[in-house]
């Protein structure tokens, strides 16, 4: 039984709501596409005041390329017959300037795993749209493993197998809808995630194994495809790269992360599985975003393991560049008969976590078919705005106890509005009550409720087991007292 109140999703519903990070990157002369995203009741007029030259809005799609590098401060409208608003938003057009907030989307792997296919992939980006997911800021459609099969083509690169019959009409299809599409490599030998019906599946790299690297998946080749893939991807019109292996090294992600850089699109790029924290300062300078933990499993153990790689490592992120918690174990996935499947309170956790610690959030669940949950969960703009506030503020962790059954940790960050957000974490075995003290008479809002808390100077709470809340305040918290 859950015990977090969640509100409930109405994104086709009410006055107009614009869903956007009050600041967006893209690079000069390269291909632009940005969906706006807006909650409201059908139908709605866009707008959009003072674009940058080069670019041309469509319905909610813009799209085109602009022509100079700069800032931009654009107004949008939207506009139904309940009402109308507007959003200011700063457009950043710098070199490679893209996903300075973290990155919200889907990605196939805990969907599908290795039995993916091209139209799961078009299906789930069609699912998003009618669902109305889109209109909360997700915009990324992401393919992992499992469409790999052998090298060939113009380009001498990774072709996909027989159930990915055009990845070019795929990625257009996705483009259509303003989403952007990642695709998924490695530089091992061998791939991880390869489809049951073939014994391997390549990576970026051939030949024999080169001794300066790890042996995993057969280690990584002395030659170097990375030119070739890169070549391929842009071609068939992809905006974004996953590159996964162990031991993750700054020398195999710069010998890619320079390829992508030199085509003539925008390529966002995540490191993953084990990036090691003595190169903090390459994935902080040099990517978007990544990863030392293991994979989301399904199970609050798991959950548990994920978050501890955090530890030291989320809140020295910054703009542009995030420490990633992995992909949403929720939903309809891959573990949904798993008899320890996260509970519904557990899930609202797990997605917390990725919301206040500035990870990307990426859905990873079949979306055919969603419950009145699971949209609740995926589509609450005050939570999501936690995620992308423009602040860029490191979440801290301003309160930890942990002994055999309590593990109750409390977050702060400071949001671009000069309010704050905190997020109250119940990990442990056993219910915790705890009251804050603030500066001053405080504004206090639940945000997973949307609820005003109305207003004082003391914030009693009580935490069942397994459970977050997360709270805006006016004001800063000066103490927290144990019950």
């Amino acid at each position: 039984m859950r015990t977090i109140k969640l509100a409930h999703a109405a994104p086709f519903s009410g006055i107009p709501k614009i869903n956007l990070a009050s600041v967006f990157g893209a690079s000069p002369c390269k291909p632009f596409l940005l969906r706006i995203p807006v909650t409201g009741e059908r139908p709605i007029r866009y707008g959009a005041e003072n674009l940058p030259a080069g670019l041309t809005l469509q319905d909610n799609i813009i799209t085109g390329a602009v022509e100079n590098a700069g800032t931009y401060e654009v107004i949008f409208t939207a506009e139904n017959t309940l009402g109308k608003t507007e959003k200011k938003i700063t457009f950043e057009i710098a070199e490679n300037h893209v996903l300075v907030t973290p990155l919200l989307g889907f990605t196939t792997w805990n969907a599908f795993a290795q039995h993916v296919t091209q139209e799961d992939v078009i299906s789930s980006a069609h699912n998003l749209a009618k669902h109305g997911i889109t209109e909360y800021g997700y915009r990324y459609v992401n393919l992992d493993s499992g469409w790999q099969y052998q090298y060939g083509g113009p380009f001498d690169a990774i072709q996909p197998n027989p159930k990915f019959p055009d990845m070019k009409a795929m990625t257009d299809e996705i483009h259509t809808l303003g989403l952007k599409c990642g695709i998924y490599s490695t530089p091992m030998l061998t791939a991880w995630g390869c489809p049951d019906e073939y014994e391997s599946v390549p990576g970026c790299t051939q030949g024999e194994a080169d001794i300066r690297f790890a042996s995993t998946n057969g280690g990584i080749g002395v030659i170097r495809k990375e030119k070739n893939n890169a070549d391929q991807w842009e071609a068939w019109g992809f905006d974004y790269l996953k590159y996964d292996w162990s031991v993750t090294d700054p020398v195999n992600a710069e010998l890619m992360r320079s390829e992508l850089m030199r085509r003539n699109r925008d390529f966002g790029f995540c490191v993953t599985t084990h990036a090691l924290p003595e190169y903090t300062d390459y994935w902080m300078n040099y990517t978007n975003s990544h990863r030392d933990n293991a994979d989301t499993l399904g199970h609050w153990s798991n959950l548990l393991e994920i978050y501890r790689s955090s530890f030291g490592r989320s809140e020295k992120m910054k703009k542009g560049h995030y420490f990633d918690l992995d992909m949403l174990d929720v939903g309809q996935s891959v573990f949904k008969d798993r008899e320890d499947f996260l509970s519904e309170d557990e899930m609202i956790v797990a997605y917390s976590l990725r919301a206040f610690l500035n990870s990307p959030i990426q859905l990873s669940a079949v979306l055919d078919e969603i419950s009145e949950f699971e949209l609740d969960l995926y589509c609450n703009e005050e939570i999501i705005a936690i995620n992308q506030d423009a602040a860029f503020a490191p979440s801290l962790l301003i309160f930890r106890q942990d002994t055999k059954d309590s593990m109750l940790h409390i977050y702060e960050k400071e949001l671009q509005d000069g309010t704050y957000a905190y997020a109250f974490f119940n990990f442990g075995e056993k219910e915790e009550s705890c009251t804050s003290l603030l500066d001053k008479t405080s504004t206090l809002r639940d945000l997973w409720a949307k609820e005003n808390l109305g207003t004082a100077k003391e914030f009693p709470l009580t935490l069942p087991k397994h459970t977050v809340r997360i709270v805006k305040s006016e004001k800063k918290i000066r103490k927290i007292c144990l019950a």
